[in-house]
C-alpha cells in the first residue's frame, strides 16, 4: 500500500509537470528549498531535508509570484535564517531563483551567506553588480584571495519583468544561466569558505545591498545541475527540479506543496 501511495504521487508528478522525466536530481543534496507559497505569515517554509526555515526582517509582503505566491521586497526587507545548515565548502553546488526587479538596481543581493562587513569576515553572495550576476567569495584570510565570478553583461534588467537566473559550480567551472540558457562562464578555484558564522539572507548581505522587486522559487543544492535541470527549475520552480522516487525523503512534502499550487490555481 505504502509503495502504491508513491507510485501513484510519481504517476501524477509526470503527468502534470512533464518535465520531471528524466531528472536526476539527488533529494538529499537539497540544502534550501524556499517555494514562497505560504501566502501569510512572517514566515517562509524551507521544504529540504534541513529545514533551513526563513524569517521575514522588515516588512516583506507577500503577492502574487510566477508558481504560485512570491515575497516582494520593498526597501530594507529581506529574509533570513540565523544559523543555516548549508556546508557548501569544496562541493558541487548549483543555485536558482525567478526575481522580478521593480526598481533599477546598482548593487543588490539575490542569496549570501556572510559573517557582515567587518574585515575577516567569511562570505559568500551572489549579486547583481554593474552589469553582471556575480557569484562572490571571501575567504578573509591570508592564503586565500577574494573571487568575483562574473556572468556575461546583462546591462540593466528591464523592471516588471520575471528573469530565471542560476549558477553552477562544478569542479573549478562556474557557468551562470539566464532563462535556462548559459550566459558566461568562468574556470576558477574558489570554494566557498568552511564553516560561516552568520545568517543565510534572501534579497540581502547582511544589512547592505537590499534587492528591489519580487522573489520566487529560491533553491540551493549541492549538486552540479545540467541544463536540463536548469530548464526543469526555470519551467516547474522547486517541484520541476526533482524526480520524487518512491520513498524519497521528499516525497510526502513535494506532494503536498503540488496540492496547494493545484489548489490555489480553482
Amino acid at each position: 500500500m505504502h509503495n502504491s501511495l508513491y507510485t501513484n504521487l510519481i504517476i501524477t508528478l509526470t503527468v502534470v509537470f512533464p518535465f520531471l522525466a528524466g531528472a536526476v536530481v539527488n533529494p538529499d543534496a537539497i540544502v534550501l528549498s524556499l517555494s514562497f507559497d505560504e501566502g501569510a505569515g512572517e514566515k517562509a517554509e524551507d521544504i529540504s531535508p534541513l529545514g533551513n526555515n526563513v524569517f521575514f526582517i522588515d516588512g516583506p509582503k507577500w503577492d502574487e509570484g510566477k508558481f504560485g505566491k512570491s515575497v516582494r521586497l520593498k526597501k530594507t526587507a529581506h529574509l533570513e535564517t540565523e544559523m543555516p545548515n548549508l556546508d557548501l565548502h569544496d562541493t558541487d553546488l548549483s543555485m536558482a531563483i525567478w526575481a522580478k526587479f521593480t526598481a533599477e538596481p546598482g548593487w543588490v543581493a539575490l542569496m549570501s551567506h556572510d559573517e557582515g562587513a567587518q574585515i575577516g569576515a567569511k562570505k559568500w553572495a551572489w549579486w547583481f553588480s554593474a552589469g553582471a550576476f556575480v557569484f562572490y567569495i571571501d575567504h578573509a584570510d591570508a592564503k586565500e584571495t577574494r573571487e568575483w565570478i562574473r556572468s556575461d553583461f546583462f546591462g540593466t534588467p528591464e523592471l516588471d519583468r520575471w528573469y530565471h537566473l542560476a549558477i553552477v559550480k562544478q569542479n573549478d567551472l562556474h557557468t551562470h544561466y539566464l532563462d535556462g540558457e548559459p550566459f558566461g562562464e568562468e574556470e576558477k578555484k574558489a570554494p566557498v569558505p568552511e564553516a560561516i558564522i552568520g545568517p543565510l539572507s534572501i534579497g540581502a548581505t547582511g544589512i547592505r545591498y537590499f534587492f528591489q522587486g519580487f522573489l520566487d522559487e529560491a533553491i540551493i543544492v549541492r549538486q552540479a545541475l545540467s541544463q536540463n535541470d536548469i530548464r526543469n527549475h526555470r519551467d516547474g520552480g522547486n517541484v520541476g527540479i526533482l524526480a520524487v522516487e518512491p520513498g524519497g525523503k521528499l516525497a510526502t512534502r513535494w506532494g503536498s506543496l503540488k496540492m496547494k499550487r493545484e489548489l490555489s490555481s480553482y
